[in-house]
């Protein structure tokens, strides 16, 4: 499994710089990725649709599809299974927990053997513990169970101007702050940055 952490950045407008290329490498022609977008509002579906293609196409792979939410149960499951690689949308990250507990979709993703890819809200949700710190969106800062494919946490959207609410986070917990147009892979065993990627760990930052 790789898993790909965005932090933000629209693929149809040229970003994330360089992630297209990493992600290029680790798949080829013939793997299908499926948009899983319970994150967003269903009025955003077809937006995040296009900027999965515009990666993927920029990427080299092939075929991209949408997880319909009219789908039931099993056939949400089945269609997981079918895919070599996922993209979890930006939005909202309890959102998108909400949906995967409450369509039994959560073991079956945990087990998922390919690729993951989470943007934004999407890759927040991929660490054990969702750290949501305080912004326009969230007036308190809030930390969630997420879908536990790793046992440190990312920021995203970082921008180096919030480091005093994320410091006191960092007691106990590793925290990678990935900005718009960069990204943090990681193959279970050590994290690779893809352009600039801060870590934060027990009360002290350092770049990667």
């Amino acid at each position: 499994m790789m898993i790909c952490f965005i932090g933000g950045g629209n693929p149809l407008n040229g970003a994330p710089n360089g992630v297209a290329r990493e992600l290029s490498r680790r798949l080829d022609a013939r793997s299908r990725m499926l948009v899983v977008p319970f994150a967003a509002p269903e009025s955003k579906y077809d937006g995040w649709l296009r900027s999965a293609e515009a990666l993927a196409n920029r990427a080299g792979f092939g075929e991209v599809g949408l997880l319909d939410p009219r789908l039931s149960d099993r056939e949400m499951q089945d269609a997981v299974l079918a895919h070599q690689a996922l993209f979890f949308t930006g939005g909202r990250p309890e959102r998108l927990m909400d949906a995967l507990i409450r369509r039994g979709l959560l073991p079956h993703i945990r087990r998922f053997p390919g690729m993951v890819i989470g943007v934004s809200a999407g890759a927040l949700a991929l660490c054990m513990d969702c750290v949501i710190t305080k912004d326009e969106d969230y007036p308190e800062t809030q930390i969630i169970g997420g879908m536990g494919f790793t046992d440190f946490s990312v920021e995203v959207h970082y921008d180096g101007t919030t480091d005093a609410e994320r410091l006191p986070l960092s007691f106990g917990r590793t925290i990678y702050a990935v900005p718009d147009g960069c990204a943090l892979l990681w193959d279970g065993k050590a994290p690779a940055p893809v352009g600039r990627v801060c870590r934060f760990l027990d009360g002290r930052k350092d770049v990667m």
